[in-house]
């Protein structure tokens, strides 16, 4: 492909909140610098049935069967493909026009090195093969895997799309996403990519989302709007002790996920706030307003002074969160969405692997290694071909 030319990928995420899967169309544009130019088009958001989300979270955990995490990755890669495809009939656009699929897949484990007495691995489902030939697109999938087998965490990867779109010669910004697990991308003024940072700051609405489905007997799945939160008052000497947890104190690299803060963390949390007396407004304002602290804490640790603040996720929806999270810092003005910067923010993760799946076929490194800790920046992910000529 010679320089300025331009055609469509596909980027799908099924994130660590498991709510659903996120597909977007995108036309990516070739430029003379190896940062191509990206531009949603249409998106569309599969939500994935109460089943579909037990059967998931089912297998988040050390002891799942096999026969159960093979069964689910061969049905995921059919729900994958399904979206693919209405994504498609919703824009009539035939799948010949499409140069790629960038597919993150559903992560069941994640257990980066030294967290185990293991060199490190990660595990997402979702047959690329079953999506390659159903769809009949090119698919790039398993994003994580090299760049832990050159010693690093495998995550997080978004930083690498953050620094290609965002970033500035005037401004320090800190790109925030907040899913089931929060992460920041520091990118000071004029930086190269070697100079940028990045982490997992800890848990984002994956504590809020399981605490309000126990709050709620499994009726309500998150706080809408941060509306039981607005209702109560924090409790900051609980949320002090929480913020006691060893990966708060960590050094980055790192990163995080269920197994660090899944069900039985957040039960964990519950239980106490029972035993404290809580009222139900009282321990979702107390678990929000921890959530906020954890990446206040991050941002404030290496970035001091004068941060534009542009966030994205399901986070970015509860008022109450984002307050929480903004008093303090040195903003140099209001939190923004990257919506204002034409990237859709409930869409952003997806329409990163559409973009590191466009640079994996014109073969270019996309890990930031001093992110993820890694020997050095690997060109990431596995190509699945459709498995059809033409």
């Amino acid at each position: 492909m010679n320089a300025y030319d331009s055609s469509y990928a596909i980027g799908l995420m099924t994130g660590t909140s498991i709510d659903g899967i996120d597909a977007i169309l995108a036309e990516i544009t070739e430029t003379e610098s190896e940062y191509p130019l990206i531009h949603p088009l249409t998106s569309l958001f599969s939500r994935f049935n109460p089943d579909h989300r037990t059967q998931i979270l089912d297998l988040c955990r050390n002891d799942a069967p096999i026969y159960d995490i093979a069964r689910l990755h061969m049905e995921m890669g059919h729900w994958l493909a399904d979206t693919v495809n209405r994504l498609l009939q919703k824009v009539s656009i035939p799948p010949s026009r499409i140069r790629i699929i960038g597919m993150h897949g559903q992560t069941i484990a994640h257990y980066p090195p030294g967290q185990t007495h293991h060199q490190g691995f990660t595990v997402q489902i979702g047959d690329p093969a079953i999506v390659a030939a159903e769809t009949e697109i090119d698919v790039v999938s398993h994003f994580r895997q090299m760049d832990m087998a050159m010693g690093g965490q495998g995550a997080p990867l978004v930083p690498y799309f953050d620094y290609a779109v965002f970033r500035s010669f005037e401004e320090s910004r800190v790109l925030l996403n907040i899913g089931g697990i929060a992460n920041i991308t520091i990118i000071p003024p004029k930086a190269k990519i070697d100079e940028i940072m990045g982490f997992d700051t800890g848990p984002g609405n994956m504590v809020l989302d399981a605490l309000m489905e126990q709050l709620t007997a499994g009726h309500k799945h998150y706080d809408n709007s941060g509306e039981l939160a607005s209702h109560g008052n924090k409790h900051n000497d609980l949320i002090t002790q929480w913020l006691h947890h060893p990966y708060f104190s960590k050094n980055p690299p790192k990163s995080c996920g269920r197994e660090e803060f899944g069900r039985e963390y957040t039960l964990g949390l519950l239980r106490q706030m029972r035993e404290m007396g809580l009222s139900s407004p009282d321990m979702m304002r107390t678990a929000t307003a921890f959530v906020a602290t954890t990446i206040k804490n991050a941002i404030s640790q290496y970035v001091p002074t004068d941060i534009a603040l542009i966030a994205a996720g399901g986070g970015c929806h509860n008022p109450v969160l984002m307050k929480e999270l903004a008093q303090e810092l040195p903003l140099v003005r209001p939190w923004e969405s990257t919506d204002g910067y034409g990237i859709p923010g409930d869409m952003k993760e997806a329409l990163a692997f559409a973009y590191l799946a466009w640079q994996f076929v014109h073969n270019r490194p996309t890990s930031v290694f001093q992110i993820t800790g890694a020997q050095k920046s690997v060109r990431q992910g596995m190509l699945t071909p459709k498995g059809v000529s033409g």
